[in-house]
């Protein structure tokens, strides 16, 4: 927390918060991955658990294949504002 006195002078006071006691909780568990639930509608199977490493994956190469999507269909629609 900062405070401010009348005469323009700061200081910092640490305070123990939730957030330093689970990050301090976190850090004395076991090193096991990290899973996450995600949701997916449409699904045969609509809960899924992955740890969050492979979950990352998944992300980014989607990312990736829909940035060559978008690529292509810029290329596309220069070509056609050219003709």
């Amino acid at each position: 927390m900062r405070v401010i006195n009348m005469n323009k002078t700061a200081t910092t006071e640490e305070t123990a918060t939730s957030v330093d006691a689970y990050l301090g909780a976190l850090s004395s568990e076991t090193l096991e991955p990290m899973t996450h639930k995600s949701y997916h509608e449409m699904a045969d199977v609509p809960v899924v658990e992955a740890d969050a490493l492979a979950q990352l994956h998944t992300n980014l190469s989607l990312l990736q294949d829909l940035q060559g999507r978008l690529a292509f269909v810029m290329r596309e629609v220069r070509y056609q504002l050219k003709a």
